[in-house]
Formats: C-alpha cells, structure tokens, sequence
C-alpha cells in the first residue's frame, strides 16, 4: 500500500474505442505495476460502464461534465482508415484548455517509411493540427501481433518525469480551487422562495477577480431568464422578520420550512446581522482571502433551481470556472504579471 493520486484516462477515436481499450487497458497496467509507486499516480482507464466519449458527443448536455472534466490524462487515437479526425481533435483541444495531460498516438508508420501520397498528406495535416495545440503525436504503427508491445513503449516514452510532475502539478492547483465552494441556502426567515448564495474560500491563499453569475434554471437544466433576482424586501420589511421570526440554534441558523438544513453544511449566516448584510451587498467582492466568505441573497420563482458559477484566479495565476458543486474546470494557462495584483489584495493597499 502506498498513498497514491489516481489519474483516471479517457481514450478517444474516431473510430470504435473499444478495439483500442483492452490493448490500451494493458499497457496501463503493466505502466501501474512498474512506475506507479515511484511516481504516486495510479492510471486508471475508463471502464466499460463508463460512457464512451463518442456517446458524450451525441449527448451534448454532458458537455459541462464532459471528459474535459471528468479525467486527468486524454489520449487521443488516430487512423488514417478513419478520416474523419475532427471530432478527436475538438476533444483535444477541450482538454487541452482544461490543463490535461494529452497524449496523441498515431495507428501509423513512420513518414520514414515511405507511405503513400494519401497517407502522407493525412499525416501532415493530423501533425500540424496537433502541433498548434502543443501536442507531439507519437507514431505506434499498425495493429499487428506486436502492437500491444508498442503501446506500452509509447505509455512509457510518453509518462516521461516531466509529464508526470506536471500533472502532480495539475492535481495539486486542483486541489486547491477545490477550497473554493458555492452554497445555496434557503432562507426561511425571511421567505419560502428567499435563499442566500455564499461563495467561500475554505483554502490558504487569495482567491482573486472572483466573479459570481447566478441564474434560475427548471428541471431539466434550461435557463428561466426571470426565475431569480436579488432579494428586493424593502429594508423596513427586513428587519421586521428579524425582529419577530423565531431564530434557530447557533448550529444551524438557516432552516427550511421543515426545521432542519437539507444538508448538513458550514453554517454563514449566524446573526441577524449577517443576513442584513448580504441583504444589502450591492455585489460579490473582487477576491477573497484565505476563510472569507461573502452572502448575497435571492429571490427564486417556484418549481426553480438556483444555478450558482463561479469564475476566480488562484495564486499560480490560473483562471478557473466552476458551478455549483461540480469540479472546478481550468478555463486558461497561467496569466502573467498578476503576481502584484495578488500582493496588493494580500497586503489590503
């Protein structure tokens, strides 16, 4: 037993990805035997129970959970006897984007082996394209008796220590946007359809150019363009209801018309004072330092959900989305010269 990250690994293709996945599933085994105490990163390839990435392209309403999201290192397969490319090379460049580790393999010889004219020009294009997204394609050969031999070299060549400290790297930045976190809280007090939204920075540096987007949307994910807006209850209403309401335990200070939190989350709000102040904030602030939240409070129409996204900086520089209580997604490499942005919200000038 060792402590271990676990790098789950989607496989894409034009094509079938089952034909490629048990010769893959294979050779990443036999990589986990060899290398993955020394490195502390178990591969994981996606099941068979997992949907494949050619059902998530038909299902486009799994796109904000998509494997740009969803797994940690993306090999891309290519066949010049599948032409059409364009559908893996939009999977790479999404997880490209969402700061994955990509590895792109071609089921091909070597230009040097003199191919022919067709095969040669889908080379190039498939190697251009790759190299705009700063992918280096790697050419595994054909699918002969030695070819799960060759995916294992290509794994090994390619899981270089570069590649590897990088995604440590990655699992470590998100690790720490994780500490960012969205609740939604209904406000009984002040109304059955009142719910306060409470952005935290439960982590241990700056979380800055916070911007909150908060929406209604139904059942079934569709936007309700007039489903929320920022509670309106003129202030002398207000404060009347926290007068005269009944106030809950310390332990849980916001309740549901039942009596009890839906779920059992940190508790924010725990004054009346605190409620009067997310009343009246006119915005959510631009950052947050290391344990601060900041409250604002919502109007929501019946049968509504709330649909909280949040969109932050972290000390690295790294732009990072995130909605609701789902994974927060890379959304752009390190910005440079932020570093003084981040000094002076730390310093308070």
């Amino acid at each position: 037993m060792f402590p271990a990250h676990v790098a789950e690994v989607a496989i894409a293709s034009p094509d079938d990805t089952d034909r490629f996945r048990t010769a893959i599933g294979h050779a990443v085994n036999r990589w986990n035997s060899a290398s993955a105490q020394r490195h502390q990163i178990v591969l994981m390839p996606s099941a068979p129970q997992h949907r494949t990435v050619d059902a998530e392209r038909l299902d486009r309403s799994a796109q904000p959970t998509g494997i740009a999201d969803r797994y940690d290192v993306f090999i891309a397969i290519f066949d010049p006897m599948r032409s059409d490319v364009a559908e893996v090379m939009g999977d790479v460049e999404r997880a490209k984007r969402a700061g994955k580790l990509v590895l792109a393999w071609l089921v091909a010889e070597s230009p040097s082996h003199g191919l022919s004219s067709d095969d040669q020009a889908w080379l190039d294009d498939v190697t251009q394209r790759l190299t705009r997204e700063g992918v280096s394609p790697r050419y595994i050969g054909r699918g002969d008796a030695h070819f799960e031999s060759r995916l294992q070299s290509a794994i090994t060549a390619d899981l270089t220590d570069t590649n590897l400290s990088a995604l440590t790297e990655c699992f470590e930045r998100a690790a720490s946007a994780r500490q960012v976190a969205i609740y939604r809280t209904p406000v009984a007090l002040l109304g059955p359809q009142t719910w306060a939204v409470t952005v935290v920075n439960h982590g241990t540096s700056l979380a800055v150019d916070l911007q909150v987007s908060v929406k209604a949307v139904d059942s079934e994910g569709n936007d309700l363009s007039t489903g929320v807006r920022r509670s309106n209850q003129a202030i002398a209403d207000v404060f009347a209801k926290l007068r005269s309401g009944r106030w809950p335990d310390e332990h849980h200070p916001l309740i549901d018309p039942a009596g009890v939190l839906r779920t059992r989350r940190p508790a924010f709000l725990i004054s009346r004072m605190d409620l009067l102040a997310a009343h009246s904030a006119l915005d959510f602030p631009r950052w947050l330092r290391p344990n601060q939240h900041a409250s604002a409070l919502y109007s929501l129409e019946p049968n509504a959900s709330l649909c909280v996204c949040i969109q932050f900086e972290d000390e690295a520089g790294e732009v990072w989305s995130k909605t609701n209580d789902a994974e927060p997604e890379r959304v752009s490499p390190t910005s440079p010269g932020r570093g003084e942005l981040r000094r002076t919200a730390a310093t308070g000038e």
